[in-house]
């Protein structure tokens, strides 16, 4: 999967997001001593840390505003203060926003934090089911809005807005549209999302779906078995997500199964994520990747996303960083948008060129001195075609992959490019290094300088160290007896 171009395609994407939304306030502060009333901690509470984010389903349209795509959101919210602070906050993120009021108030979640550690949940709701002539009004909407879609998510969260009637039409009309739906379930509501075409539930909702109790454990088998279930039952393709476990996906019509390890470093906080997944996955899908690079990318970014403290988006640029990060061999895809995070980020960006063959003292030594030279060091290897053309059949001795491989052991190289050309040029046109390093053999007017200077970079020419050349290090293997 080339995720850059994948990325790319989000901007052109419009998701219809519907389910329901809430506002998720956290308030933060010192929490270091205990009450003399009763033995409950105390918050000292912090006005500048305290924060107010998107909810559920908005937390879904969130996402896909911070990937480039274009949410429009279904939401029933009330007509107060945290109403208006509802649409502030949608607005502020680009999210677009349907609006549909009964009465009932805004649902607020409060978060009391200290120390960056949940203390007590405070839910401000009323959850009964719209009414049908609600209904009518949501499903007319919809009908406007379905024929511009790419996609459609539905967000339940067993707030009343995805009743079951509006929930089993809104599949019909979709499908009847030709569309696809991406469904974020809740146990209690199974029966209603049969034939939805994905549903997207953790661990624990699996079970509950199923109607089963108790605490199995998410081995790969009972994983199988669940998620081999949920398929057949509800007739739709399951996309599983199980924590440290990672993410499961299962063919609605193949049977095949999908199983990818965590992504995550480090797992601060999980509130959020599932939208995160569903918002990542749902674009991708759209985007018309196959399942199993929308499968990555959703995995990817919950890595991200339950890193982060509360309830949270993750970025496009943040995807592209993961992928980056994930390899040290790059494609020529990834080059320019490396180069382009480096920058932003400070770093004086590093280049040298070359086969690298038999590496010897000589290669070290350049090497080291082109990294004392900037932050970070990309080095452009000759692939085994180019070393053929521009030195001899005979070579190269040791081919690009072990090459690379060894290259990337030094802690003075931070990645390696593998490049088909004769020339480096392509691959500095890419970069735009700060600075390009070449041996005094090859000095400061060598092939690339124009390249290089083109883009605002310098030349900076490594004297020899004293030793054998490389040619003469192949004569002495050459005469080793047999």
């Amino acid at each position: 999967m080339d995720i850059h171009d994948s990325l790319a395609r989000f901007d052109a994407l419009t998701l219809l997001v519907l389910g329901d939304s809430f506002v998720d306030e956290y308030v933060s502060g010192d929490c270091s001593r205990l009450s003399p009333e009763a033995p409950v901690p105390i918050l000292r509470v912090d006005s500048a840390k305290t924060k107010r984010v998107l909810g559920g389903a908005a937390n879904t349209a969130a996402n896909i505003a911070a990937l480039g795509g274009k949410p429009i959101l279904f939401s029933l919210y009330g007509s107060d203060a945290t109403g208006k602070a509802f649409e502030a906050l949608c607005a502020g993120v680009g999210v677009a926003v349907e609006s549909f009021q009964d009465g009932r108030p805004t649902i607020v979640k409060t978060r009391l934090v200290g120390q960056r550690q949940q203390l007590l949940r405070i839910d401000h709701e009323e959850t009964h089911d719209i009414d049908a002539a609600m209904e009518a009004k949501v499903l007319a909407a919809f009908r406007k809005r379905l024929s511009k879609a790419d996609g459609i998510v539905l967000s339940d969260y067993a707030k009343g807005f995805l009743t079951e009637a509006l929930t089993q039409v809104l599949i019909r009309e979709a499908h009847a549209a030709g569309k696809a739906v991406v469904l974020d379930p809740r146990p209690q509501h199974a029966k209603r999302y049969v034939q939805c075409d994905y549903i997207t539930p953790n661990w624990k909702e699996s079970l509950g779906l199923l109607g089963r109790t108790g605490d199995l454990e998410p081995t790969i088998d009972n994983v199988r078995i669940i998620g081999d279930e949920l398929r057949l039952w509800l007739k739709t393709h399951v996309l599983l997500t199980l924590g440290p476990q990672g993410i499961a996906f299962f063919d609605r019509d193949s049977g095949e199964f999908l199983h990818m390890p965590t992504a995550a470093r480090e797992v601060y906080d999980v509130s959020g994520a599932g939208d995160t997944v569903v918002a990542a996955f749902a674009l991708a899908l759209a985007a018309g990747l196959s399942h199993r690079d929308a499968v990555e990318l959703a995995n990817r970014a919950a890595g991200i996303v339950v890193a982060k403290l509360g309830t949270a988006t993750v970025t496009r640029d943040e995807l592209l960083q993961s992928d980056l990060k994930s390899s040290r061999l790059l494609t020529r895809s990834q080059l320019a948008p490396l180069a382009e995070m480096l920058r932003t980020q400070g770093k004086r960006v590093v280049t040298i060129n070359g086969s690298f063959d038999l590496m010897h003292a000589g290669h070290l030594y350049i090497l080291e001195e082109a990294k004392a030279q900037g932050d970070v060091l990309i080095v452009g290897l000759n692939s085994d075609a180019s070393v053929k053309r521009y030195k001899s059949k005979d070579r190269p001795i040791i081919p690009e992959s072990e090459r690379a491989k060894m290259l990337l052991s030094l802690r003075c190289v931070d990645y390696v490019h593998v490049f088909d050309e004769d020339v480096p040029m392509p691959f500095l046109d890419e970069i735009k290094p700060q600075v390009h390093v070449n041996g005094s053999e090859y000095g400061a007017d060598c092939i690339e300088a124009p390249t290089v200077k083109r883009h605002g970079g310098t030349i900076h020419v490594v004297e020899k160290i004293p030793g054998l050349s490389t040619s003469q290090i192949l004569d002495k293997i050459r005469n080793l007896p047999s």
